[in-house]
């Protein structure tokens, strides 16, 4: 899976790929609901090899064999290329998501976030189609929830997606609308009828009878707990279609013999306020202003996660999220180069296990903690606490004596 950002560097990269003899196609919201669900069908079935795609391909997509995504232009904030990078190696099989990246990039990516700002007219017009879209009437809609394919939403309405994206989060700064994000979640099931209860279910449903064994088979725990499947594989040990795996999971589940949690990865927006007319829009200068500045700093977020050389991949994008407790990965660039100096991984990990113990009672000067150390010669103890510095897991006090940081 290779991702563009422009709809015509998709057709120019598949057709070379073709003329080395790999099998690839192109996919983007500019072309005819059927070509997109053709394209994407043939992906599915793995008869095209590698899809090359603008971020419009992927909405409710569900291949557990994806081995890469490869980023040649760069996404334009982390959310982005945190979900778009999710979608290899959903089997939890090992995948590869690659970034290329240089310093060409940072100078488009904010020309780009300066010029992709909605006027007015065009957050109007946005809601204008929203309200149409869902056939919401005037005075209507509070509290309606519903999902949002932002790719066919452009396609009817003939719109771009940044223009579209970049309106709505206007319009919930303004409290018309709330929009959510969403991350893929595979689907579920859970059975809900004790073996006894489900046997009797069977005997009495032989066409079902054949497909339950097939879930059973498939997924251990199904009566303990929700485990996650995939309708595709399914599908392909039935040797039918995906759409005959849906059918028959939400007949299940109607009847209340499991659960069934479908996958999701669109987002959601959620209408807070009766619509109103469009020209009737209150429209704040002050919230344009702020969401141009959280653009700006998303922005920047993925250029220093694209151009950082000396702290985990991994690390990086996980503390941009919220979480700070992590570990470094040992697989992506980062840490591989790392692991090439001459302090191997194992050796690192037992140092840096001593300099938790021994700082865990009281902070030491950098001598005191290099001798105390046992594991490793001076070189190596060294470089491992600079290391543990430079990732702040260590830290300084006004007495020059080094410290955990929690």
């Amino acid at each position: 899976m290779c991702t563009f950002a422009t709809e015509k560097k998709t057709q120019e990269i598949a057709g070379y790929l073709k003329s080395n003899k790999i099998s690839s196609d192109f996919y983007h919201a500019g072309l005819e609901a059927k070509q997109r669900a053709q394209k994407q069908d043939n992906w599915m079935q793995n008869k095209t090899r590698v899809i090359v795609c603008t971020n419009a391909f992927g909405m409710g997509i569900d291949k557990a064999d994806v081995e890469f995504v490869v980023h040649v232009d760069v996404p334009d904030s982390l959310e982005a290329y945190f979900q778009e990078a999710g979608r290899a190696g959903r089997n939890e099989k090992k995948a590869y998501a690659i970034l290329l990246f240089n310093n060409s990039d940072t100078v488009e990516l904010e020309h780009t976030v300066n010029t992709s700002f909605p006027s007015i007219e065009e957050i109007r017009m946005t809601y204008q189609a929203l309200a149409n879209y869902y056939q919401i009437a005037t005075g209507a809609g509070m509290g309606l929830t519903v999902d949002f394919d932002i790719a066919a939403f452009c396609d009817n309405y003939n719109l771009q997606a940044i223009m579209v994206f970049n309106s709505i989060r206007f319009l919930e700064r303004e409290g018309y609308l709330s929009f959510t994000d969403a991350f893929y979640q595979p689907s579920k099931i859970k059975i809900e009828l004790n073996r006894d209860e489900l046997y009797r279910f069977q005997l009495a449903d032989p066409v079902y009878d054949t497909f339950i064994k097939l879930l059973l088979r498939s997924h251990v725990g199904l009566f303990d707990n929700f485990v996650k499947i995939s309708e595709y594989d399914l599908a392909k040990k039935l040797n039918g279609k995906r759409d005959l795996v849906i059918k028959r999971l939400n007949y299940l589940h109607q009847n209340k013999v499991l659960t069934y949690i479908p996958q999701t990865e669109l987002p959601q927006i959620t209408f807070e306020q009766p619509r109103i007319d469009a020209k009737q829009l209150t429209l704040s200068k002050e919230n344009f202003t702020l969401l141009k500045k959280l653009a700006i700093e998303r922005m920047q977020a993925m250029i220093h996660y694209a151009s950082s050389t000396n702290k985990c991949r991994s690390q990086l994008l996980l503390s941009y999220f919220g979480e700070t407790d992590t570990y470094r990965c040992n697989q992506c660039d980062v840490c591989l180069a790392e692991n090439k100096k001459t302090l191997h991984i194992n050796e690192f990990e037992t140092i840096s296990q001593q300099i938790n113990e021994l700082l865990a009672m009281h902070p030491l000067t950098l001598t005191e903690l290099v001798n105390a150390i046992t594991e490793g010669d001076e070189e190596k103890r060294i470089k491992t606490i600079q290391w543990l510095l430079d990732n702040d897991r260590l830290n300084y006090t006004n007495e020059h004596k080094l410290y955990l940081k929690k």
